[in-house]
C-alpha cells in the first residue's frame, strides 16, 4: 500500500508522543478554545455521525499556514496522491491538529490554530523553526473531511485501483497512438521507437558514457520532466540499470546527433510504482536526443 503522510508526519509515527501543554495564549474572533489551548472553528457541519479514531485513515482536503503564508494545500498534490490521506494517531502534544482531527465527523470543514513552535519542533520533528515563521505566533490547520477509513479499506481500494490503472494501460497507449497516427510496430519487448532525424556514426554500447537531452510526458501531454528546462544534458551508463529500461533499449538504438521519440509501457518503465507526478502503470512518452557517448575513463593504476 502506498505511504500516506502529512508533509513530515512520517517522522512522527516513530513513538515520541509528548504530552506537555502547548497554549495557543492567543484568542481568535468567533473560534472556541479547548482545555488544551486548540483554537478551533466548524466552517461546516455535515450530516454523517462518522468519527475517526487512532488507527484509523482519513481523507481529508488540507491546507496549512501561517497568518500570513499558505506553506501546504494538498488540491496542488498530483492526481494519483488525491484525494490526501493521513494516518489517525495519538495526539504528538496537546492542543495539536490530531485533537482537532478527533472532533470532526465526515463532511465537517473547520480551521484550527495552534501553536507555530510545537507544530515544527513536536509535530514535524525540526530541531529549529524556519526562519520565517515565528516562534511566539501560531499556525492554521484548514481540514475538510471526506471519509474515515481502516487501513483493510484502503488496502482493497488500492488494489482495485491499480488493477483497473493496469488494465486501462493497453487502451489508452492504443487510443494514443491512433490519435497521433502513429504506425511504428513495437520491438520485441513492447517500445515503440520513432526516428526522428538519423545521427551519425556508430550505436553507443553498454558501458559507453551517453549524454542525452530530453522532455518526458504523460500519454493526457502533461510533461513530467525536462532536461532543457534544468538547462543541462543528462549522462548516464547505458546498459547498467541506471535508467528504466526502456531508456536503455531506445538510447542503444541512436546514433551520435540523433533524434527520436520513445513510447514506453510501463513494464519498460516505472510499473506500478508511483514517482513523483508519474502515476503507477503510465505509457510514457519521451523526445530525446544523444549527445554525445563515450568509452568510460579507466581508472589509473599506481605502481
Amino acid at each position: 500500500m502506498k505511504k500516506y503522510f502529512l508533509i513530515t508526519i512520517a517522522m512522527v509515527t516513530a513513538g515520541l508522543f509528548l504530552a506537555s501543554c502547548n497554549h495557543s495564549g492567543k484568542s481568535y474572533p468567533g473560534f472556541e478554545k479547548t482545555s488544551t489551548g486548540l483554537n478551533y472553528k466548524f466552517l461546516k457541519k455535515g450530516n454523517d455521525t462518522t468519527q475517526a479514531k487512532v488507527g484509523d485513515f482519513v481523507e481529508v482536503e488540507l491546507v496549512y499556514g501561517t497568518p500570513d503564508s499558505v506553506m501546504f494545500d494538498s488540491k496542488n498534490l498530483p492526481d494519483s496522491r488525491k484525494p490526501m490521506v493521513i494516518p489517525v494517531i495519538k495526539s504528538v502534544y496537546q492542543g495539536d491538529i490530531y485533537e482537532g482531527i478527533s472532533m470532526m465527523h465526515v463532511g465537517d470543514s473547520a480551521k484550527f490554530w495552534t501553536s507555530a513552535d510545537s507544530v515544527f519542533k513536536k509535530l514535524f520533528r525540526l530541531r529549529k523553526l524556519p526562519a520565517f515563521v515565528d516562534s511566539t505566533g501560531d499556525m492554521y490547520f484548514s481540514v475538510k473531511m471526506l471519509a474515515v477509513k481502516t487501513q483493510q479499506q484502503l488496502q482493497e481500494e488500492e488494489q482495485a485501483k491499480m488493477k483497473k490503472m493496469q488494465e486501462n494501460e493497453a487502451a489508452e497507449r492504443e487510443a494514443y497512438l491512433k490519435a497521433n497516427k502513429i504506425t511504428t510496430k513495437p520491438t520485441k519487448t513492447g517500445l515503440y521507437f520513432i526516428n526522428k532525424k538519423t545521427g551519425k556514426g556508430l550505436h553507443p554500447q553498454a558501458g559507453d558514457v551517453v549524454t542525452v537531452q530530453y522532455t518526458g510526458y504523460l500519454l493526457d501531454g502533461k510533461k513530467f520532466d525536462s532536461s532543457y528546462d534544468r538547462k543541462k544534458p543528462f549522462e548516464f551508463t547505458l546498459g547498467k540499470h541506471q535508467v528504466i529500461s526502456g531508456w536503455d533499449e531506445g538510447i542503444a538504438m541512436m546514433r551520435k546527433g540523433g533524434k527520436a521519440t520513445l513510447i514506453i509501457p510501463s513494464d519498460l518503465g516505472y510499473g506500478p510504482r508511483s514517482v513523483g507526478p508519474i502515476p503507477p502503470y503510465s505509457t510514457l512518452v519521451f523526445d530525446v536526443e544523444l549527445v554525445d557517448f563515450h568509452k568510460p575513463a579507466t581508472p589509473k593504476t599506481t605502481k
